[in-house]
């Protein structure tokens, strides 16, 4: 039987480089997509390689200091290695074996992961506090039930304000989040304890539609962005460093063993996090007309599924870990804080994006 592949999201076998000439010459970008179209070596780095670490080194540097565009050029270009790693498996971009690309992504996540665990270090207890399970639950819900002042705004806007343009520019730019979710929880299911892979696989159940492959939650948003007109382009649309930077966090944690446990910490936090925010979307587009039980079931699913997921990830997930590797404790709560810091840059894009208040400039790696 042939399957209707017309709502599904295959990745493209060219990978996700954008057109020569809509890439600054000279840029971390550049130079990364030329590596990508030429042939995989493993070993040898070439002069071209060279100058693409150099490059990106600089870049680092620059947006060390907040220079936005040296972000953007940095957070873009390491979105299309991840792309890279998840995508077609005979697209040119497989190039996951190569020295150069290693020592990118080398570069990059320890550049990352040090600005950043830096910029969260108040947020952190101590490793002591840390190894008691229930304290760690009440950490997590406490720092995902707090909401400062633009992640008021931002929901009360796509409550209560919203144009059904604004609500559709939203449900785009939140695409590629959505459609990615699903592989980093793949990611996460490598062995530690039995009772972490059940959770997880039931969490994956629930992704898969529970067995009925029209009720997958990337069909589901398939849908909704056609109920919209809309479809997703092979490049986000996204022309700022801020999304890709938490976008990325998901593969940084993820493709890296020794960063396991706060790729769990950072997974949990949207379970709790984000049911605020699938509630707004909802009253926004019901303020437009829109049955959003059966013109928007992505969201308004999420609305009551993410309510039930995220207690779940706590007692299924984080606290028998916990329990079982005390030391591990403080690496959940990490991942848990860098993922809240990338859910508060990501709404600071939102309120910029949706014409509410310029985005305070934000330091990352």
């Amino acid at each position: 039987m042939t399957k209707d592949l017309g709502l599904e999201r295959i990745p493209p076998r060219d990978g996700v480089l954008r057109p020569a000439a809509h890439v600054p010459e000279g840029s971390v970008e550049g130079l990364l997509n030329a590596a990508l179209r030429g042939p995989v070596e493993p070993l040898d780095l070439t002069s071209g390689h060279r100058s693409l670490l150099t490059a990106l080194d600089e870049a680092l540097k620059r947006g060390a200091d907040g220079d936005a565009a040296a972000l953007l050029d940095v957070h873009r270009s390491a979105y299309t290695v991840y792309e890279g790693l998840l995508g077609h498996p005979l697209g040119v971009a497989a190039h996951e074996r190569s020295a150069w690309l290693n020592a990118f992504r080398w570069k990059y996540e320890e550049a990352v992961l040090r600005g950043d665990t830096e910029e969260i270090a108040d947020r952190l207890p101590s490793p002591r506090d840390a190894t008691r399970p229930e304290f760690v639950r009440e950490w997590f819900l406490a720092e995902a039930g707090e909401r400062n002042t633009l992640d008021r705004q931002v929901e009360d806007h796509l409550a209560e304000r919203a144009t059904v343009e604004q609500l559709a520019h939203f449900i785009q730019a939140d695409g590629y989040l959505n459609y990615r979710f699903f592989d980093a929880l793949v990611l996460a299911q490598s062995h530690f304890m039995e009772t972490v892979k059940h959770e997880i696989s039931h969490h994956l159940w629930d992704e898969c539609g529970e067995g009925e492959g029209h009720r997958a939650h990337t069909l589901q948003f398939t849908r909704s962005l056609q109920t919209l007109g809309l479809s997703l382009p092979t490049v986000p649309p996204w022309e700022d460093w801020r999304p890709y930077a938490g976008h990325n966090l998901y593969f940084v944690l993820a493709c890296n063993r020794r960063n396991y446990f706060r790729a769990l910490g950072s997974l949990a936090m949207p379970e709790l996090f984000d049911v605020d925010r699938d509630a707004a979307v909802v009253k926004g587009l019901e303020r437009h007309g829109y049955g959003a039980e059966t013109d928007f079931e992505f969201f308004h699913n999420h609305m009551e599924g993410d309510a039930e997921h995220g207690p779940e990830w706590l007692d299924g997930v984080i606290l028998p870990i916990v329990e079982a590797e005390p030391e591990a404790g403080i690496e959940l709560i990490t991942g848990g804080a860098l993922r809240m810091l990338a859910m508060r840059r990501y709404n600071a894009y939102l309120a910029a994006m949706l014409g509410m208040a310029a985005a305070a400039p934000e330091r990352n790696a």
